[in-house]
C-alpha cells in the first residue's frame, strides 16, 4: 500500500493532463475534432477572411460524380492548422475510404479521395493519404434536408516534402 499512495499523485497527474475530445453526436453539433500525434485537434476558427470553424461544399467538380469536400481550421494555443477530407459521390451512410496517390502535383487533387492535415504554426508542413498510407470516414448520419453530417473518420498522411515524416 505505501507503493500505491506514491504512485497515486503520478497518476492523477497524468489523468489531469489528458485531453479530451467532444463526443460524437447525431444532431449537427458544429464540431469536428480528432487526435493529430495523440493530442486533441478542435476545429474553433476560420483562416483567411472568415471565421468559421470548417467549411463543407457539395457540388460537381469532374461530372458525373459529385464531391464533397471538408475543411476543418484551428487557431488556438500557438496552433494553426487545417484538416481536409476529400471523398466523391458521398449519398448514404457508410464507410468511404481515401484511395488517392498524389503523384507529383498535390494541388490537382483537391477533389480525389484523400485526407489532408496542413500544418502552418508551430511548423510548416503538409501531410496527404496516399496508397501506402490510407484511412475512411464513416458517415453515420447524413441527413441532407437539415444539412447534417455526423461520424467518425481516421487517416495516416505522410508529408509532401519527401522526408518520409
Amino acid at each position: 500500500m505505501k507503493h500505491f499512495i506514491k504512485l497515486l499523485p503520478l497518476l492523477f497527474l497524468l489523468a489531469a493532463c489528458e485531453e479530451k475530445l467532444p463526443k460524437p453526436t447525431q444532431n449537427g453539433s458544429n464540431t469536428i475534432a480528432c487526435k493529430v500525434n495523440g493530442k486533441a485537434w478542435i476545429a474553433d476558427a476560420g483562416t483567411g477572411f472568415g471565421t468559421k470553424k470548417f467549411s463543407v461544399w457539395y457540388g460537381y467538380v469532374n461530372p458525373p460524380n459529385k464531391q464533397l469536400f471538408i475543411s476543418a481550421n484551428r487557431i488556438a494555443e500557438g496552433d494553426n492548422s487545417t484538416i481536409d477530407l476529400a471523398l466523391e459521390d458521398v449519398k448514404v451512410r457508410g464507410t468511404h475510404y481515401f484511395s488517392f496517390d498524389t503523384g507529383p502535383a498535390p494541388e490537382q487533387m483537391r477533389y480525389q479521395n484523400h485526407a489532408m492535415y496542413t500544418e502552418y504554426k508551430p511548423n510548416k508542413g503538409r501531410y496527404i493519404t496516399t496508397s501506402r498510407n490510407t484511412g475512411f470516414v464513416t458517415f453515420t448520419k447524413v441527413d441532407t434536408v437539415n444539412r447534417i453530417l455526423a461520424g467518425v473518420f481516421e487517416f495516416t498522411a505522410e508529408s509532401l516534402d519527401g522526408s518520409g515524416q
